[in-house]
């Protein structure tokens, strides 16, 4: 996709049976507030897209909305809704002040997403727009940068598809390289606007993704709940028979 940054299709990944993911259907990204013609005749047609779920705040929303693809259609979830003082935009990015800072605060938002109520609701009402998406269909997930929140999004379906930790987390680093070209403009935009040298150093940490952000995840998830399996059955909502419905769906025999 020229205008879609981060985007990629989840499909294709082998779970611990050996068995692929189908692909053409789960599609994570970062915003799509610059959609040209192209791409979107190529969401529309190629992928057949059927739902874009935007992860993002009301602020974000407002500041730069999406634009519409024919036939898809368009569902806010936000998953920070009710996190306070923390966020995963650029202008949250800014504020933090030294690297050190940065990934702490990395790291916490992830765990504070693990638990929020708020962000569990959002994820279970993401898992229902997937139960409810017709038949050869695709659904396009999104937030800002495609990294944290649809990191957090990507990792759910891939752990409910049982899909190896070791794949997850290469799916996961893939934004590092998938945002280098933007992430170079937007810092490059900050040095213009004349910030500091340690908010610059923030900036660049936050932009990318570690697999220590992760690891943070499954540590709080872990620590609270036991294991994944009783996270996302208490937390999210997905119980044994979801998930066999998800895995007869989206897993090819």
């Amino acid at each position: 996709m020229v205008t879609i940054t981060n985007f990629r299709d989840i499909g294709g990944i082998k779970n611990k049976a050996g068995k692929e993911i189908k692909k053409d259907v789960f599609l994570r990204s970062g915003e799509l507030s610059n959609l040209t013609k192209d791409d979107e005749q190529r969401l529309e047609t190629i992928y057949r897209l059927g739902k874009i779920i935007d992860l993002r705040s009301e602020a974000e929303v407002g500041e730069r909305p999406d634009m519409s693809v024919p036939k898809a259609e368009y569902i806010h979830i936000d998953i920070l809704e009710d996190i306070k003082d923390e966020g995963a935009s650029i202008e949250d990015f800014v504020k933090i002040g030294s690297p050190e800072k940065s990934a702490a605060y990395m790291e916490k938002l992830y765990a504070d997403i693990a638990l929020n109520t708020t962000s569990q609701k959002g994820y279970n009402k993401f898992f229902e727009e997937i139960l409810a998406l017709p038949q050869e269909e695709s659904i396009l997930f999104h937030c800002f940068a495609g990294k944290d929140r649809t990191g957090i999004a990507a990792l759910l379906v891939l752990e409910t598809l049982d899909v190896p930790r070791e794949a997850i987390y290469t799916d996961y680093l893939l934004t590092n390289n998938l945002r280098k070209k933007e992430n170079a403009q937007i810092l490059e935009q900050a040095k213009k606007a004349q910030l500091e040298e340690a908010n610059l150093e923030a900036l660049h940490v936050a932009l990318n993704v570690d697999s220590s952000y992760l690891d943070n995840f499954y540590r709080t998830v872990e620590k609270q709940y036991g294991d994944v399996s009783a996270y996302l059955k208490q937390a999210i909502g997905i119980d044994k028979g979801t998930k066999e419905v998800l895995n007869h769906r989206f897993v090819l025999d």
